[in-house]
């Protein structure tokens, strides 16, 4: 059968690039499952329950999804919305909020026992060395670790592979310049986002602070939604289009810069603005002083009125773009009516002339 004819279920003749994104998006779905069988392998041991592997049964949805894909869109990916992303962060999420829990189980059980009011550093230093509560699993390379440390290391592999598979995963309708600033983006954001969980979580005056813990996870989980929606730095230049008068207009109010604008609000709405909020918290009421809390909390500041200067310079750029179209069509209004005012005066013209031969 030559390739030519094979072809989806659309008749849409199918082509080597529509291979290769069929082939990649199958790759990421299979990195996303291997992740989410350690997480559920662990839950399921620290448990000893079943229980963590009924949330692999979310994966079906990311094949089905996937199957739909090929028949629909030949493997590519939706235009804003990565549902298999979602999918696997609602199968590994839950693992990881269970591994915290337990593990504050786990200190407010020492701290009653030795008579603390709050989770110090005595408290930190009896759970590393209290050999009962620390459940082990060997697993590759013959790891060893206690439940905190494996919350820790599942939340590292989590953010690298939502990171190798966005770059995996079928780019869509952005470019490889689009793609290649996008993951550089999402690099320092799943640094900010580990350093945000792991630190905020272990500091001492909040380690037996279950309110606390849970904003702090909260939060955590929120912004990892990012990771979800296809946003790019900076729009594709579009070609130019021949269309006249208000259309043009409105063609090119609509397309200017509104993807960033997006990206804009998404990160401040989702991690910088969160951040400072939870941070500031901890400083003012929990009288947490850190020096690295103080410098991210400056870092998620100053990130904030960075980025309100550039939506403010998006927006005017939009308005300079309506304020020149507008005077480009009054312009032009301008000069046919000046036609038009010339045509009307050779017409007069020529009337009295007609007039005037026929008299004679």
């Amino acid at each position: 059968m030559d390739e030519e004819e094979l072809r989806c279920f659309g008749g849409t003749p199918m082509r080597k690039g529509d291979y290769v994104n069929i082939v990649r998006g199958l790759f990421a779905r299979l990195l996303f499952t291997s992740h989410a069988f350690l997480c559920a392998r662990q839950y399921s041991h620290m448990k000893g329950t079943k229980e963590g592997w009924f949330m692999l049964l979310l994966l079906i949805v990311v094949y089905g999804e996937f199957i739909i894909l090929i028949v629909l869109r030949r493997g590519k990916e939706w235009k804003w919305f990565f549902l298999s992303i979602l999918c696997y962060l609602l199968a590994v999420v839950p693992t990881l909020w269970t591994l915290e829990i337990e593990a504050l189980n786990t200190r407010v059980e020492n701290s009653m026992k030795m008579g603390e009011d709050d989770c110090g550093i005595k408290t930190m230093m009896h759970n590393k060395t209290q050999t009962v509560k620390m459940e082990k699993i060997s697993v590759l390379l013959g790891l060893r670790m206690t439940d905190q440390e494996w919350s820790l290391v599942l939340q590292q592999k989590l953010l690298f592979v939502l990171i190798i598979g966005r770059w995996i995963l079928p780019r869509g309708p952005i470019t490889s310049d689009q793609l290649s600033q996008l993951l550089l983006v999402y690099i320092g954001i799943g640094a900010d986002i580990l350093e945000f969980s792991t630190e905020g979580l272990r500091l001492p005056s909040v380690q037996c602070n279950s309110t606390v813990i849970i904003v702090i996870l909260s939060v955590w989980t929120a912004s990892l939604l990012q990771f979800t929606l296809s946003l790019t730095l900076r729009k594709r230049p579009k070609p130019r289009q021949h269309v006249k008068g208000f259309k043009k207009f409105k063609f090119l109010a609509g397309t200017c810069c509104a993807t960033e604008v997006w990206s804009i609000l998404v990160t401040v709405c989702m991690q910088d603005g969160p951040f400072l909020l939870v941070r500031i918290y901890l400083i003012i009421f929990r009288k947490v002083f850190n020096q690295l809390l103080l410098f991210f909390a400056f870092k998620n500041l100053l990130v904030i009125f960075l980025q309100c200067y550039r939506l403010w310079v998006l927006l005017n750029r939009r308005l300079d773009v309506r304020r020149s179209h507008r005077k480009r069509v009054a312009l032009k209004i301008a000069n046919v009516r000046k036609v038009e005012e010339g045509i009307n005066v050779r017409k007069v013209e020529g009337e009295e002339n007609d007039i005037d031969e026929s008299q004679v």
